[in-house]
């Protein structure tokens, strides 16, 4: 009965309650039938039992909908995570700022005259850890979940539309965070933007884009990694590895074009295509 729930959990948190199960089901299960010992069994019916029916239908539309709160609520309520989520771009941005110089993405100083691209490097990075980091422990933790909802008329179309929503609004506000902070401290570009024209704004404007379009793509990327992971305990792995990769392939580090296999790889990562966009910007 619900109001057993806590000393029978020993909590009230669901989410505290979901942990205990998954990681334990039999400790749970022992426990359970040490409070409820079997006693004499009832007869199975064989006869009279209704049919099943067919699982309640609801729009694709109603589902999205749903499903995007419930996201909402679920990136909130774990606070150490939203705490880790709300903190990064913060963190990114702050990183950019220790680059030497002090002519940022402006004409160049010949006293330094790797800053721009240093900074560069240091924002197109960012911005693919902030999108991976956004969603590459979320299906994997929810496998199980999808298949019973699934069972009952979800739909998967609207499943993963709630998802790509939640996670590129995400993504688009930890960008502008990151951006920020690089402008106010280090400077914008000078000369405007490629497709914006000419203008201080008009080149913040389009290196924002840039970069936010960097961490959706590499949300979307995470999301990928995610539901081939077989377990938790693979996501920090599939992570690294993919951020290792995205350095090596953006070609700010090491020079990609023109070069036989690297290039031709480097054009399935995100961060190659974000560092190209957000250079040609500079």
């Amino acid at each position: 009965p619900p109001a057993e729930i806590g000393p029978a959990m020993g909590s009230t948190d669901w989410a505290d309650i979901f942990a205990r199960v998954s990681t334990d089901p039999e400790g749970v299960h022992q426990a359970f039938l040490a409070r409820h010992p079997a006693g004499p069994r009832r007869p199975a019916p064989t006869a009279g039992a209704a049919p099943l029916g067919r699982p309640p239908r609801s729009s694709r539309w109603r589902q999205v909908l749903t499903l995007v709160r419930r996201q909402t609520r679920l990136i909130t309520s774990d606070r150490g995570y939203f705490a880790f989520l709300a903190v990064l771009p913060f963190v990114l941005g702050v990183l950019s700022l220790a680059v030497p110089g002090d002519t940022g993405l402006g004409n160049a100083n010949p006293t330094a005259p790797e800053e721009p691209i240093d900074i560069l490097i240091l924002l197109n990075i960012g911005a693919v850890f902030m999108g991976t980091a956004l969603t590459v422990r979320d299906l994997v933790g929810e496998r199980m979940i999808f298949q019973r909802e699934r069972a009952v008329g979800l739909s998967a179309t609207a499943y993963l539309m709630a998802k790509v929503v939640v996670f590129s609004a995400a993504a688009v506000i930890e960008t502008a965070v990151m951006v920020a902070i690089m402008t106010i401290g280090k400077g914008a570009p000078s000369h405007g933007g490629v497709l914006l024209g000419r203008g201080v704004l008009s080149g913040i404007i389009e290196l924002y884009l840039t970069l936010a379009a960097t961490a959706i793509a590499s949300a979307m990327v995470g999301l990928a990694l995610s539901s081939l992971a077989r377990s938790t305990e693979q996501v920090l792995p599939l992570l690294v590895v993919t951020i290792m990769i995205s350095m090596v392939l953006a070609g700010g580090l090491i020079p990609v074009t023109g070069r036989l296999v690297l290039d031709q790889m480097s054009w399935l990562v995100p961060a190659r295509w974000g560092f190209a966009a957000s250079a040609s910007t500079v």
